[in-house]
């Protein structure tokens, strides 16, 4: 201590040393669960990237339908428009990949 009674350096927790056992116990359970945390999520991100990979999967298959239907009607006569998709939600987006592919 200084003469003036203040001590000096670092301030500290007030712990003489490393951790003691009761700290390391209580973090434990706090690591199991950000464990299990981490577990559940990477499970739903699994999940999500499954769904998505399915629907990408059923993208790509009706744009080659819609292309081979397209193809056909080309071939047949001079109209280079394709008959009409059946689901009109999803012919938007179709027809937005197709002109964004350049075919």
């Amino acid at each position: 201590m200084v003469p003036s009674g203040l001590p000096t350096g670092t301030v500290s927790s007030g712990r003489d040393g490393p951790e003691s056992p009761r700290d390391r116990d209580d973090a434990a359970p706090d690591a199991r669960a950000r464990i299990a945390e981490l577990e559940r999520e990477n499970e739903a991100l699994r999940a999500a990237v499954e769904k998505q990979r399915r629907e990408n999967e059923r993208i790509v298959a009706q744009y080659e339908r819609l292309l081979d239907r397209h193809r056909d009607a080309s071939a047949e006569s001079d109209d280079p428009d394709p008959a009409p998709d059946p689901d009109p939600a999803d012919a938007g987006a179709i027809e937005r990949l197709t002109s964004f592919l350049g075919r």
